[in-house]
C-alpha cells in the first residue's frame, strides 16, 4: 500500500521499490507527484530527502501551471491560424454553401475552408476534425511504436483529457488529447511511445524511461520541447 508525505502544503504518492536505490521525485504531467524510495529507507530519510528537493518542486510545478495555461481564445475569422502536426495554416471562410460536397470544414490548399454559414458551430467542427484526423494519425503511429516496444494497446482513443496529452489504463487502453493532433510528429510520436511503453512499465522509474530510450533514444530532447513548446500548440 503506497503512503503518503505531507510537505509545505504538498503532497506527494510514495512508493517503495525493491529494485530502486536512491530517493527519487516526479512531477507528472497533472501536477501530481509521486516518490520512489528504496523499500528499507526509513520516512525520515525520504522526507528529509524531499524537503532538500522542494524548491526543485515548486518550480516544476510553476512549469506545469504555464504548459496548461488556458489558450488565447479563437475568434474564428479569415486569417486567423490553426495548428495542425505543428504548423500553421490560415483560415478562409467562405460564402460557398458547396465546399467539398458535404464537409463543413476542410484543409486544403495550406488553408482550413470554413462555410460562414457554420461560424456558430466553428469550435465544435474544428474539435471534430482534429478528433478524426488526430484517430487515424496516432492509431498508425502506435501500430508501428508498438511493434519495436513488443506491445500492442487494446484500444486507442481520442477525447478531451483536460490537461494531459495522453494517459494508459489498467486494461491497456491508450487515451490521446485531440489537441495532440496539433503538436509537430516528433512530439506526438514521444507521447504516444510513452504511454504505450506504460503498458509494460506502468510507473515513471527507472525501467520506464530506460525502456523508453530503447525506443527513442533521444526522448529527453522531446520531453524538454514538449514541456517548452506544449502551451502555443
Amino acid at each position: 500500500m503506497n503512503e503518503t508525505l505531507h510537505l509545505e502544503g504538498l503532497d506527494f504518492t510514495l512508493i517503495r521499490s525493491r529494485r530502486r536505490r536512491t530517493v527519487g521525485i516526479t512531477v507528472e504531467r497533472d501536477g501530481d507527484l509521486t516518490v520512489t524510495a528504496p523499500e528499507a529507507t526509513p520516512l525520515g530519510q525520504v522526507e528529509k530527502v524531499v524537503c532538500r528537493k522542494l524548491f526543485w518542486v515548486f518550480a516544476k510545478l510553476a512549469e506545469k501551471a504555464m504548459l496548461f495555461q488556458t489558450p488565447p481564445k479563437k475568434e474564428y475569422i479569415s486569417g486567423e491560424g490553426f495548428h495542425y502536426l505543428g504548423r500553421s495554416y490560415r483560415l478562409l471562410l467562405t460564402d460557398n454553401v458547396e465546399v467539398n460536397g458535404t464537409a463543413r470544414l476542410r484543409l486544403t490548399g495550406g488553408r482550413f475552408v470554413l462555410p460562414r454559414r457554420e461560424l456558430p458551430h466553428a469550435a465544435e467542427l474544428f474539435t471534430r476534425w482534429y478528433t478524426e484526423h488526430a484517430l487515424v494519425w496516432l492509431r498508425q503511429r502506435v501500430d508501428q511504436l508498438a511493434a519495436r516496444i513488443g506491445k500492442e494497446p487494446n484500444e486507442v482513443r481520442v477525447r478531451d483529457l483536460g490537461n494531459r496529452w495522453g494517459s494508459c489504463t489498467e486494461g491497456g487502453v491508450l487515451n490521446f488529447h485531440w489537441r495532440l493532433i496539433r503538436l509537430p510528429p516528433t512530439l506526438i510520436e514521444y507521447v504516444a511511445a510513452h504511454e504505450l511503453v506504460h503498458l509494460l512499465e506502468p510507473r515513471h522509474d527507472e525501467a520506464f524511461w530506460g525502456r523508453l530510450e530503447r525506443v527513442l533514444p533521444d526522448y529527453k530532447q522531446r520531453k524538454r520541447q514538449l514541456a517548452e513548446q506544449g502551451a502555443q500548440y
